[in-house]
């Protein structure tokens, strides 16, 4: 098949990991054609307006908001593509995609990647779940624009909104990356066969040649790996330093992400318990460096107030870290209480402190873990979830009146 991904910035040389390159790579490997539109930047990873990546050929495009003359251009004169997958529903190249792909017959996936970190459904990104999402607030047809333009004062914003979310009922399929997630778009009013469960693939390879980090003989070593937002709940482990300190001296603590955005609020945290001597901030994690740190580490923390998926997890059981989760949608699908993780109740240190000195106090829970876990994740594995991309690429791509469309959801569970 020729498969013309299109996404924001998930394709680059530099982070090898994240979900498109890793779809997109494995796609190729399968044999198909793969091509690739996301944004023109002035990084370093996203300057080069064409380049080959993992036999994929990406352009960068440029746009101005939500409109593109790239877009429109290679999608009317480049070989037409048999489908477009769009990733992240705050993709400004969604939209316009969707309409000329519609004109064209070109049919869409689209992969929303977090329907929680909307900020027309939700009053906080941060701590989503703490209130019902505003469903009701969702603009996804033009009467539903045309309604709102003329009943608010706020233009700018309803047009924004429509933009935002009406691919999610024009596209042929709505990829969900969780049930949870699957039946938020439902409560959108994506219809139920229109939807698919196929959550995030983790290459089974990624630890070849990877050696341990060193550590001394007698360090219990828990590692944090996530942005430094309080969605990701680096606060609470930061609070949770004392209590486990208090049972375990040997016990550090590594704080590693690429976005450090409220890195003095955890410094300012662990200063006012005295615990900066505890703590290690590495400022940039190469992927070697990150691996190492999952195959050292005692216990990965992830001490979440929301995920869309949550990558690490998948991470951390492969390398045979335990993990250590919230109890929350999405994290309750992937990880089992007591089997391949612990979790603790939500937005509470003092649990987080008590499940982490349990694990540490049971060398055997910990072993019990990290073995379950290497065993669940393998469901997770790249191969077994192209699979099930290319299964519903292939459904999309059936003409109507065949009688080959499927009428339910595909799903991996």
């Amino acid at each position: 098949m020729r498969i013309l991904i299109i996404t924001t910035n998930g394709i680059t040389r530099e982070f090898v990991s994240w979900p498109e390159r890793v779809y997109a790579r494995a796609l190729v490997k399968a044999g198909h054609e793969v091509h690739a539109y996301v944004y023109l930047g002035t990084q370093s990873w996203n300057k080069e307006k064409r380049e080959v990546i993992d036999g994929v050929k990406v352009k960068r495009l440029t746009h101005r908001q939500w409109f593109s003359l790239d877009l429109i251009k290679y999608l009317l004169r480049d070989p037409r593509p048999d489908v477009v997958h769009l990733f992240h529903h705050s993709n400004q190249f969604n939209y316009l995609a969707t309409l000329i792909c519609r004109l064209l017959g070109i049919p869409v996936v689209l992969s929303p990647f977090g329907m929680l970190h909307d900020p027309y459904l939700v009053d906080d990104r941060d701590r989503p779940l703490e209130t019902p999402p505003k469903y009701d607030e969702i603009i996804t047809t033009l009467p539903q624009l045309f309604k709102t333009l003329l009943h608010r004062f706020r233009p700018k914003r309803a047009i924004k909104n429509y933009l935002w979310h009406a691919p999610i009922l024009q596209a042929k399929k709505v990829v969900a990356l969780s049930e949870h997630e699957r039946e938020v778009l439902i409560k959108l009013g994506v219809r139920p066969e229109r939807t698919a469960v196929i959550p995030i693939a983790q290459d089974s390879d990624w630890l070849e040649g990877i050696k341990p980090a060193p550590k001394s003989h007698d360090e219990l070593r828990i590692f944090f790996l996530g942005q430094l937002k309080y969605r990701k709940g680096f606060d609470l482990l930061a609070k949770a330093i004392p209590a486990i300190i208090q049972k375990y001296p040997q016990a550090r603590f590594i704080f590693a992400g690429h976005s450090p955005i409220h890195r003095d609020d955890l410094l300012n945290i662990v200063d006012e318990a005295g615990m900066r001597g505890y703590i290690q901030l590495p400022t940039h994690l190469s992927e070697e460096e990150k691996a190492a740190l999952f195959l050292s580490s005692d216990l990965y923390v992830l001490p979440t107030r929301y995920e869309g998926f949550g990558i690490p997890l998948l991470e951390s059981m492969s390398a045979g870290c335990p993990v250590i989760s919230t109890r929350i949608p999405v994290i309750d699908e992937i990880i089992t209480e007591g089997v391949n993780g612990l979790l603790f109740d939500y937005d509470n240190a003092a649990s987080l402190a008590s499940t982490i000195n349990h694990a540490l106090e049971n060398p055997f829970l910990r072993h019990k873990l990290s073995e379950n876990g290497k065993t669940a994740v393998k469901k997770y594995f790249t191969p077994q979830i192209i699979q099930q991309l290319e299964k519903l690429y292939t459904e999309v791509c059936k003409k109507p009146g065949t009688g080959a469309e499927s009428s339910g959801a595909v799903n991996s569970r």
